[in-house]
């Protein structure tokens, strides 16, 4: 019997390459777009039943995507797909997103700029500069407050993990208002000012679809403690750019940390802001690298090929974009 067809769109490093076909072993052929040309490539397209890919209307193009007459699941690497054109694909199609792929390290990034807020640490660095020793300024406690995750998801649940193991309450929120996680209390988007008021470190791990598009804005950061820490590694525009510069501007004690932001070179083709966030005392910033870690786009090319093969055994996809993720 035939082997099905798994085809990547694209070119990986060796590592990657090497990683997918290990993964995927004898349940599927593995084969890679670029390395095929006339007919051949014609042929692998219209037999795939799988493809996977960074980018499905950039790597293949509208008139290779026509051609995927056997395709039965498009992998994307990347954990958000909100940036693609999901409408440019046939609806018979289903598209996976990679959640969690990328859980671990943003995860370490989230606690990271949490402490360095809740501590002082850029503040106080400059402060030295200036010639301000504040040996007896207090700093947030960690242990004993509460963290707050908006999203919980593979990425959200594994940010809790790591601040639970800094003695840290947890106060979450998802789609179901269910989860087998320990924590302190779980909701849906419709206790979101609950958790706001109760956060001392508020975390954002949401996807951005049309419903969480400027979920938060000046009313609910209004709810905030007043020396609370915002860290957002989601998407920028799941808090309202205007309302959270005003919210800053009004209040020195509150911290942003900002590692998603609303225009991006990879989604829009530049880094801009409409306000002067990076000239503020109260946020750190960091140019969406968190999943940037060694080794770690590796880990994201298995758990996407492992996605594969739940289709091809016949145990089903998990992570299908549904209409709310259809954002362009």
């Amino acid at each position: 019997m035939e082997k099905p067809l798994v085809l990547v769109s694209h070119a990986p490093p060796d590592e990657i390459r090497d990683a997918l076909a290990k993964h995927i072993g004898d349940e599927a052929s593995v084969r890679f777009l670029p390395d095929l040309s006339g007919p051949e490539r014609d042929t692998a397209l219209r037999s795939a039943r799988a493809v996977i890919t960074y980018h499905p209307i950039r790597d293949l193009g509208i008139d290779a995507i026509a051609l995927l007459d056997n395709c039965q699941l498009i992998q994307c690497l990347t954990a958000g797909i909100d940036y693609l054109p999901l409408s440019e694909i046939p609806p018979h199609i289903p598209v996976a997103y990679n959640a969690g792929a990328y859980a671990e390290p943003m995860s370490e990034h989230v606690v990271a700029m949490a402490l360095a807020a809740s501590k002082r640490l850029t503040v106080e660095h400059n402060n030295m500069r200036a010639g301000d020793f504040n040996q007896f300024l207090p700093t947030k406690k960690i242990r004993g407050a509460t963290c707050g995750v908006l999203g919980f998801g593979e990425t959200g649940r594994e940010v809790a993990r790591l601040m639970r193991d800094l003695g840290m309450r947890i106060e979450a929120l998802n789609r179901s208002g269910t989860t087998d996680e320990e924590v302190d209390f779980i909701g849906k988007l419709d206790d979101l000012d609950r958790v706001m008021a109760a956060a001392d470190v508020l975390v954002i791990t949401l996807a951005l679809t049309r419903n969480t598009d400027r979920l938060i804005r000046s009313e609910h950061l209004d709810r905030l403690k007043p020396d609370a820490v915002l860290v957002n590694v989601a998407r920028g525009e799941i808090v309202d750019e205007d309302d959270l510069y005003r919210h800053l501007i009004e209040n020195p004690s509150f911290t942003a940390c900002l590692e998603a932001w609303w225009i991006e070179p990879v989604r829009h083709g530049k880094f801009e802001t409409k306000h002067s966030f990076l000239d503020l005392p109260n946020v750190i910033a960091s140019p969406h690298n968190s999943a940037m870690t060694d080794g770690a786009l590796v880990v994201a090319a298995k758990r996407g090929a492992e996605n594969v093969l739940r289709m091809l055994r016949g145990e089903g996809a998990r992570f299908l974009a549904g209409d709310d993720v259809r954002m362009l």
